[in-house]
């Protein structure tokens, strides 16, 4: 049986997210775990956040990772894990993203 296009977006989306992560780890060691605890401490204070927010934040506390597409993961782990949950979209503040939408996320 194949795949949905819908299921294939999803897995390919959940790769493109390990492979940023991966590399992140691989240049700056523990990485991703470095930036899931600043998620934790960073959501202790604020409500609804977008992940720019969290990355912007960031800046003097981790590393920049290679790609900012790492953070996708962090905050994905933290959904997983029920510390956060998606309520939304708003467009971005990046100019180089052109406004795109990205997810709105809601301390729980």
């Amino acid at each position: 049986m194949s795949l949905s296009k819908k299921d294939k977006g999803i897995k390919l989306r959940n790769k493109g997210i390990q492979k940023a992560i991966n590399h992140a780890d691989e240049i700056i060691p523990n990485w991703s775990d470095s930036a899931f605890n600043y998620l934790k401490k960073y959501i202790k204070s604020h409500k609804q956040f977008m992940a720019e927010d969290v990355r912007i934040a960031s800046r003097k506390f981790i590393p920049e990772p290679p790609s900012a597409r790492a953070w996708g993961g962090v905050i994905i782990r933290a959904n997983k894990l029920g510390l956060i949950k998606h309520i939304g979209y708003k467009n971005v503040s990046n100019e180089k993203a052109h406004r795109t939408p990205a997810s709105v996320w809601k301390t729980i």
